[in-house]
């Protein structure tokens, strides 16, 4: 498989992982889509919690590897993607984490349980703060490399990336608001669930637009075939 290939597939899977909430209708114990937290559907207190851990496991490990395989297209490009790359890292990682270490019970879908606040419950919380800061890293410095890029492709992504960004953002702010607005407590989870259809519509914006820029660079004129690492394969002879 080729790499622009690779990379609209793994981003593309990506995008789709993310969306494991959407199965909680079918298999989950418990679910309240309006206000219950997406973690909370792996719970240690849910007997089908492990189902969507290991879904929450996947879909980081799917992120990690989209940004293995765009790494060498765009870490080359500028020191913004660069380090908006390495961003895209952390948070497949952490989703990975966030997955291996849940939630001892789900406050949010039951008011007969509270948390343990043992050693997996820190974690998790302390994965959920860091994650936050990583994407919205992974955001500003994608949007940033993508707007001052000279290909065409790359600068409509920044404006998608930007956008993606904000609204990622303010779905997170309208998440936190809930602890001091007690109306926006019944709807966080809509939030919660806005973010991560925001971040898989992005991965595959993300696809999408870095596998047309490959495309577009292995047929440069004058530049020569270039394969999916950005290094000239093959001399097209000029008349």
């Amino acid at each position: 498989m080729s790499r622009t290939r690779l990379i609209v597939a793994t981003g593309i899977a990506a995008g789709i992982a993310a969306h494991y909430f959407l199965l909680e209708k079918l298999i989950a114990d418990r679910t309240d889509v309006a206000g219950g937290w997406i973690s909370d559907l792996g719970a240690r207190s849910e007997s089908t919690g492990w189902i969507f851990d290991m879904l929450d496991f996947v879909a980081g490990a799917l992120i990690l590897a989209f940004a293995l395989v765009i790494r060498p297209a765009l870490s080359g490009r500028s020191q913004a993607l660069r380090w908006g790359v390495v961003s895209l890292m952390v948070v497949g990682v952490l989703s990975m984490v966030d997955g291996v270490f849940p939630l001892s019970c789900a406050e949010s879908l039951t008011d007969s349980c509270e948390l343990n606040y043992d050693l997996v419950d820190l974690i998790h919380g302390a994965e959920t703060f860091i994650s936050i800061a990583a994407t919205v890293a992974a955001f500003g410095f994608l949007a940033l490399g993508f707007r001052d890029d000279g290909d065409e492709h790359l600068r409509r992504l920044g404006t998608i990336t930007a956008v993606a960004g904000v609204l990622w953002v303010l779905c997170n702010i309208l998440m936190g608001a809930q602890y001091v607005l007690d109306d926006l407590d019944g709807v966080k989870g809509i939030f919660h669930r806005a973010t991560q259809v925001i971040l898989g519509i992005w991965l595959v914006s993300m696809a999408m637009g870095i596998g047309r820029m490959s495309r577009g660079a292995k047929t440069s004129p004058g530049l020569g075939r270039i394969d999916g690492d950005g290094e000239a394969a093959e001399q097209i002879r000029m008349p």
